[in-house]
């Protein structure tokens, strides 16, 4: 048999050691820059509209006010007339300015017409969403409904968890420039080598134009993958104002709104058991319901 025992303190090489991490002093003594912290020459700030409907459709977007403010350099309709609302906070358009303030005003003079429509709270009961909701998959062995009644005894539970936010201390966004179809990319992200990419896929543009550089991140936890629509739409702000680069980060309350991960589940949990005379018999059913949100 392998001997599995742990060698003597004196011999160990990592356990019970202090070692130190190679970015440990850097981001101690706050010489780390994140990308929140990039400030290139020209840097243009970006805000964005998002829906307070969880289900409407668009009727109309001016953005004839915002425009007209001084220090707005560019805007951007991303869910344009007739495009149908999923979610409480889609976004709805973003603005480039020369301050965030400037751009948070020109946000608030965009006027936007909703038809707003019918929405649940709760997924238990998937006849109030209509064609909204995907097919339920089902995997049966036996007859679970015959083995129930012939138990002796039945439990039935139901258990739930909310959704989850990941809440990292740096929110989502990005610094990006776009002069031509040449990018330079600082992206909040976990994945430095794919997140340019993703960003070239949205800008149609070959993934070769895209520089990303991001040498530290703010957290994580399995939620910064994708250019995501903010990205990509800060880009083309960006392209619109010359090639300045465009600095746009989520907001706190816009991050725990849209960026639900895990999202909500429920599940319904039933125990039957049949006491024979050598051993006793378990019989399982379950139901379960995620709410997906955002995604298609």
């Amino acid at each position: 048999m392998p001997d599995y025992s742990w060698p003597p303190m004196e011999k160990r090489r990592v356990v019970g050691k202090s070692i130190s991490r190679l970015d440990g002093t850097a981001k101690a003594s706050g010489k780390a820059k994140y990308a929140s912290n990039i400030n290139p020459p020209g840097l243009l700030q970006a805000a964005m509209l998002t829906s307070p409907h969880a289900h409407a459709k668009v009727k109309t977007v001016d953005i004839s006010a915002a425009q007209k403010l001084p220090g707005v350099t560019a805007i951007r309709v991303i869910s344009g007339p007739g495009t149908e609302i999923q979610w409480a906070g889609t976004e709805i358009a973003m603005v480039a300015a020369t301050h965030e303030s400037i751009a948070r005003d020109a946000v608030a003079l965009i006027k936007v017409d909703y038809e707003v429509m019918p929405h649940v709270v709760r997924e238990d009961n998937l006849s109030k969403v209509g064609n909204r909701a995907k097919p339920a998959g089902e995997q049966v062995t036996g007859d679970p409904d015959e083995a129930f009644k012939a138990a002796d005894a039945v439990v039935e539970n139901v258990y739930s968890i909310p959704v989850i936010t990941h809440c990292c201390l740096e929110p989502h966004g990005q610094t990006v420039a776009m002069n031509g179809d040449k990018v330079n990319y600082w992206p909040s992200t976990q994945a430095v080598s794919t997140v340019g990419g993703d960003l070239a896929r949205g800008l149609e543009i070959p993934a070769a134009n895209v520089r990303t550089q991001m040498d530290y991140v703010g957290g994580g936890f399995g939620g910064k993958f994708p250019a995501d629509r903010w990205g990509i739409e800060a880009a083309q702000l960006s392209k619109a104002s010359g090639g300045k680069p465009v600095k746009f980060f989520l907001d706190r309350e816009t991050e725990l709104v849209v960026l639900i991960t895990p999202r909500s589940f429920e599940a319904g949990v039933d125990h039957g058991s049949e006491a024979a005379a050598d051993q006793e018999e378990m019989r399982n059913r379950a139901r379960a319901l995620e709410q997906s949100g955002l995604q298609p």
